[in-house]
């Protein structure tokens, strides 16, 4: 889907203007694998709040250059998720250990960040824009001339405060696909 921007009126590819590019493994896996993918996702944003709030107040002496964070081992795809998703937060990802212990350790660095979508709201939010299955019914008329003839518009934001929201409407995402 194409959408025009407001301050140049371009038509830019609506997956560049709200989301990273994320893999089809990755979109794959948050389908299939929701819960997996959301816990790395918190640990992720946990591992990088702890090291910006260490860094925060810090003088230059004491300040850490990263932190690391090894996750528990697991199989070949849950790791390949660790670091195909660590890319897109801008951390280091490396796999340790021989099989059957093989796990990722992450490294945090000063530019990690968390992205301004994350992929667990990847597909709801592609959603909202690109539209559903479900036909929107036009605004009624109230009346000529009044202010209530402008249809009410409303956007999503997806704030810290909604994730818990999302989360549950994620399975009716799923049932309809």
């Amino acid at each position: 889907a194409v959408v025009s921007t407001q301050s140049t009126g371009a038509n830019v590819a609506i997956d560049n203007v709200v989301a990273p590019n994320y893999s089809d493994f990755l979109k794959e896996q948050v389908r299939c694998n929701k819960a997996f993918v959301v816990e790395v996702e918190e640990a992720f944003e946990r591992e990088i709040g702890k090291y910006k709030r260490r860094n925060e107040n810090a003088d230059y002496l004491n300040k850490v250059n990263y932190t690391y964070h090894d996750f528990k081992p697991m199989v070949r795809d849950r790791r390949r998720v660790i670091h195909e998703l660590a890319e897109h937060y801008r951390i280091n990802s490396q796999s340790l250990d021989p099989e059957p212990q093989r796990n990722v350790q992450i490294r945090i660095e000063y530019h990690s960040a968390v992205p301004g979508v994350k992929l667990s709201q990847y597909l709801l939010i592609r959603r909202s824009f690109v539209g559903s299955s479900k036909p929107v019914p036009k605004p009624v008329s109230r009346g000529a001339g009044a202010a209530s003839d402008m249809p009410e518009l409303q956007s999503l934001c997806l704030e810290r405060s909604d994730q818990r929201e999302v989360a549950e409407s994620w399975e009716e995402i799923c049932e309809e696909g």
